[in-house]
């Protein structure tokens, strides 16, 4: 009896010392010195197409061996992309225990008003002395987006803090010829927008000239501190000359809204205005040996200045060969124009301009001149003939003022543009009769037929 009781103490000490190592491994394994944490950097609501930050800021009480290894993120509706911006440096105090870490930097540009949701995500991290790394999951983050209204003419919203248009144009000079190269840079920058979103440059296509695009460049910019600061997107293009003439490269535009006072600005380059020549002028850096006389002839008489000396000598032996009539023209253009200037309608238009005349002395004058020069045409020779002739009492009374003024004791009233209305009546009257009056000959016609 005693030796079967030994036994089942022995058994039953076995078994307890048998379930002691499994209840200590089956106990909860103690917690990973990690954390992580996303939030949105600055908080609130967003503009769709309004760029923001979401930070991920991971923590250890160990150290990082080795940077975190973040993912490359996909959010329908969204542009979101891990920013290259230099890992800040993270020191806190838990509970009396220091932590420190690092943080990583996702720009998110929403396309879709509402809520959007971004997933979450696994991050590996090497801590101390371990050789596997470590892997902790994020809470996912909600984003509230507002939904904007593009003004008429805009396809693309680009929200931004401040954007600058700038262009260089190459070369600076005039002296332009067919065959040489316009080279047009336009480099967008915007505080607050990454590159990705700037628009590109749309260069126009203009008759006369070869458009050769460049592969733009586009670049993130970061402050001193690594921090993400806007976009930088710089466009060229190359215009070759093919014809002389003059061109003009249109002003470029780009629209876009000020994200703190949610107000559409204009930021616009001007046109460029350039000439071309033909030929170039330039010598070439390295000369054909023993170019003969011919081909130097025919280059310069290609070039501007030759081809202006042949115009001007084309012209001076024409001018010679035709002297006797250009002579002739010369003096008859001088004929014409010396009829125009003393003219009959020269003269009365100069008694017009009078209407307002407030001296019977000016006025005076230039009826006096306006009759003689009709009276070669074979008007009145007199004012007083005009109105008997014409019926006119009111000339009568105007001219009869005019001269009381002058000549008289001057107490008589007269108006300059009631005279020039009765000389206006009296010279249409004479125009239309001089038009109806057909001259008769003075002579029957010799050698009547029978």
């Amino acid at each position: 009896m005693r030796v079967w009781l030994l036994c089942m103490l022995a058994l039953l000490a076995m078994a307890a010392h048998a379930e002691q190592p499994a209840s200590s491994s089956s106990a909860a394994a103690p917690p990973l010195p990690i954390r992580v944490r996303v939030h949105q950097e600055p908080a609130g609501a967003l503009m769709q197409g309004e760029t923001t930050r979401i930070v991920v800021d991971l923590l250890t009480t160990d150290f990082f061996t080795d940077a975190p290894v973040l993912p490359e993120l996909h959010v329908d509706g969204a542009y979101l992309s891990l920013s290259d911006e230099t890992p800040g440096h993270l020191v806190e105090t838990v509970d009396g225990q220091t932590w420190s870490g690092v943080s990583r930097t996702y720009l998110i540009t929403p396309l879709m008003s509402g809520e959007m949701d971004i997933p979450s995500f696994e991050i590996a991290a090497h801590l101390g002395a371990q050789s596997t790394p470590v892997t902790v999951q994020t809470q996912p983050l909600t984003l509230k987006v507002r939904a904007l209204v593009l003004p008429a003419g805009v396809t693309e919203a680009l929200i931004a803090r401040s954007l600058t248009v700038t262009q260089t144009i190459t070369p600076k000079d005039e002296g332009l010829h067919v065959g040489d190269t316009v080279t047009r840079r336009i480099e967008i920058t915007a505080e607050g927008a990454p590159a990705m979103m700037l628009p590109p440059t749309t260069f126009a296509v203009v008759d006369g000239l070869t458009l050769y695009p460049a592969s733009p460049v586009v670049r993130d910019a970061v402050d001193n501190h690594g921090g993400f600061v806007g976009g930088n997107r710089v466009d060229t293009a190359s215009y070759v000359i093919d014809h002389r003439g003059r061109y003009t490269l249109p002003p470029l535009t780009v629209r876009w809204m000020d994200s703190r006072t949610r107000e559409w600005r204009e930021s616009t380059v001007p046109a460029v205005q350039f000439h071309a020549w033909w030929g170039s002028p330039d010598k070439p850096r390295f000369a054909l040996p023993q170019q003969g006389f011919m081909p130097r002839l025919i280059e310069w008489l290609s070039s501007d200045v030759g081809i202006a000396v042949m115009v001007l000598a084309v012209l001076a032996w024409l001018a010679w060969y035709f002297r006797t009539w250009c002579v002739k023209q010369w003096r008859a253009w001088k004929a014409w124009r010396y009829r125009r200037r003393h003219s009959e309608r020269v003269a009365f238009h100069a008694v017009t301009r009078r209407r307002h005349a407030t001296s019977a002395r000016a006025v005076s004058d230039v009826v006096d001149a306006w009759v003689r020069r009709a009276a070669e045409d074979g008007a009145p020779p007199s004012i007083h003939e005009w109105a008997d002739r014409f019926g006119d009492e009111r000339l009568h009374a105007q001219w009869n003022a005019v001269q009381d003024t002058l000549y008289g004791k001057g107490g008589a009233a007269w108006s300059a543009s009631e005279l020039v209305d009765a000389l206006v009546s009296v010279r249409k009257q004479w125009k239309h009769a001089g038009r109806r009056w057909q001259p008769q000959a003075a002579l029957p016609p010799l050698n009547p037929a029978s």
